[in-house]
């Protein structure tokens, strides 16, 4: 639904879309500033770190983090600390 710096933001914008019914689950990712390779444009690149959420039966937002690394092999890479 948007970019924002603030976290905080992001998940209330999330809670308000489930509240209402917009939405069913919300995925808020963590990004970086990058530069594409081909074209140097300003582009984000996850970084592997992301919340989920969703309401709970008595209505209330539930928010599960997750971490997701690049590749299967890669103990490194983003999401593992």
């Amino acid at each position: 639904m948007g970019i924002t710096d603030d976290r905080g933001r992001a998940m209330q914008s999330g809670e308000e879309a489930l509240g209402s019914g917009q939405a069913i689950l919300v995925v808020i990712e963590a990004v970086r500033p990058a530069m594409a390779p081909q074209t140097l444009a300003p582009c984000y690149v996850p970084t592997g770190a992301g919340w989920l959420g969703r309401r709970t039966h008595v209505g209330e937002v539930a928010w599960d983090r997750f971490f997701v690394r690049d590749e299967p092999d890669n103990l490194r890479g983003p999401g593992r600390m």
